[in-house]
């Protein structure tokens, strides 16, 4: 099965249940409006991993919509990265 990682800017960033569960939110509804099964959404502290029997590409453009959407939000909130490389 595919998988990808994003890392965080910080160590535990994502250790925020409600920061988690907006990590997760976005790439479902992402898989969603693509019309593709959701990919399983894996959250640590310092990473989120994404699983999906997706072709490459799609898991990719996923990962890509999560980082975008959640890191300019999370930049818009608390002036911060969220993402590693941001």
């Amino acid at each position: 099965m595919p998988r990808l990682a994003l890392h965080a800017a910080y160590p535990s960033s994502l250790a925020d249940p409600g920061l988690a569960a907006l990590v997760r939110a976005v790439a479902e509804e992402t898989a969603e409006h693509q019309g593709v099964p959701p990919p399983a959404v894996t959250i640590f502290a310092d990473r989120i991993e994404l699983d999906a029997e997706l072709p490459h590409a799609v898991l990719v453009a996923i990962a890509a919509e999560v980082r975008r959407a959640t890191g300019r939000w999370h930049r818009a909130k608390f002036g911060t990265p969220l993402w590693q490389g941001e």
